[in-house]
């Protein structure tokens, strides 16, 4: 178990927290550091003692222990939430996820599973308690609705990545159903997800770089992790494992891009956790915004920083009567890239799964993908100047009477 692994109880009932104390104090590298049946003192003693973990009961009227896990995740970024209560159904388990939640232990439970519940988490743990540098940065891609361009996005962006800084880039599908980026790139993977899932316990940076697929250009090189050969494996892997995974290779690789489904699961959810940077993709239309802003609403309630939401307009064109300064104004939030509409190019690329850079009049597209990863990256323009964000300019939106303020 990870060492100084610091624990505040939050629980009601007195038997149940006795029970976590036996089990905690029975872990080898765990410290209680406070305990309370106090919802309102609960949130005061993290505020004080600053714990890696707190298990926090959903009583009763369980709205009252969603807000508090709301603030903890709101204010205390780094806490690792842990909920117990009878009712464990799909609802309340979103709610606890739109709360901060990040696992579950469904009453009545044992000294074991609170053990098991801590190790499935180890490896986040132990990144965020050994003090190490974390050098590898996640990019996920992401948008609830399809057909927005995701996986282009994704594969593109992975292969700009590595001719920008020179170094191989980790590709992963986390679309586990129906991914596609093997496709995309004509790639036959040596492993899939599947298989480093089920061996998980000897993954490490050598079992990766033997296990991922390479595709490399003259100038850059990707190893993809691929989505399960078969749909029905898809139920093999576990949010745990993509945690695991996606921990490894941030360690292996100076940039992961994730690809990932359009639903909003658990397994989605790790990959949002993790990501240094969110790359919400959208489209210059009512039913993309309105999308665009529930995602917007749901990542401020699960305590995402707003720098973290990079806003990504695909299939750009210009002077369209919804413009630019109507989507940030409608979203509340900045624009960070626009990709240019080139419907021709990027239907060719997938066609003959290559990469837009080798289809033929690409020039402006492969340029728009290199500046991207330039300004994710932080490398200088080929001008010498440094990107900035955008400025946000006052402009009466109209989408303001449709949609409102978020």
């Amino acid at each position: 178990m990870v060492n100084n692994l610091t624990v505040v109880i939050i629980e009601e009932n007195p038997a149940v927290r006795a029970l976590l104390q036996t089990a905690l104090l029975d872990i080898s590298g765990v410290e209680i550091l406070a305990e309370t049946d106090s919802l309102v003192y609960g949130y005061e003693l993290i505020r004080q003692n600053r714990p890696k973990v707190v298990f926090l009961d959903l009583r009763e009227n369980a709205a009252k222990s969603l807000d508090t896990a709301r603030r903890i995740s709101s204010y205390f970024k780094d806490v690792l939430l842990i909920a117990s209560g009878p009712d464990m159904s799909l609802e309340m388990i979103k709610a606890c996820m739109e709360a901060g939640i990040r696992d579950f232990l469904k009453r009545p439970f044992d000294a074991e599973q609170v053990r098991e519940v801590l190790e499935k988490h180890q490896l986040a743990l132990l990144a965020s308690t050994d003090g190490g540098d974390r050098s590898g940065r996640i990019v996920t891609v992401f948008s609830n609705k399809g057909g927005l361009g995701k996986t282009t996005i994704a594969v593109n962006l992975a292969l700009a990545l590595s001719e920008t800084i020179g170094k191989p880039v980790a590709l992963v599908d986390l679309n586990l159903q129906l991914g596609d980026i093997t496709t995309f790139l004509d790639v036959e993977p040596k492993q899939t997800i599947v298989d480093v899932a089920r061996n998980i316990g000897r993954v490490d940076a050598a079992y990766l770089e033997g296990s991922l697929a390479q595709y490399q250009t003259k100038n850059a090189t990707v190893y993809v992790l691929a989505d399960p050969l078969y749909v029905e494996d898809a139920e093999e892997v576990t949010a745990d494992q993509i945690n695991a995974v996606l921990t490894v290779l941030r360690a292996t690789f100076e940039y992961v891009i994730i690809d990932t489904t359009t639903s909003f699961d658990s397994k989605t959810l790790a990959a949002l956790d993790l990501a240094d940077y969110i790359l919400l993709v959208t489209m210059v239309n009512l039913p993309s915004i309105r999308s665009s802003q529930r995602l917007l609403n749901l990542f401020e309630r699960l305590g995402y920083d707003a720098q973290k939401i990079k806003l990504v307009i695909n299939r750009y064109i210009p002077g369209e009567e919804i413009t630019i300064e109507d989507v940030e104004e409608t979203l509340d939030h900045p624009l960070f890239w626009k990709i240019p509409n080139n419907y021709g190019v990027v239907m060719t690329a997938i066609n003959r799964g290559i990469p837009i850079s080798m289809v033929e009049n690409s020039k402006a597209l492969e340029k728009n993908f290199l500046e991207l990863a330039q300004k994710l990256s932080g490398v200088l323009s080929s001008s010498g100047t440094t990107y900035s964000a955008p400025i946000r300019k006052e402009s009466k939106s109209i989408l303001g009477n449709i949609f409102g303020k978020r």
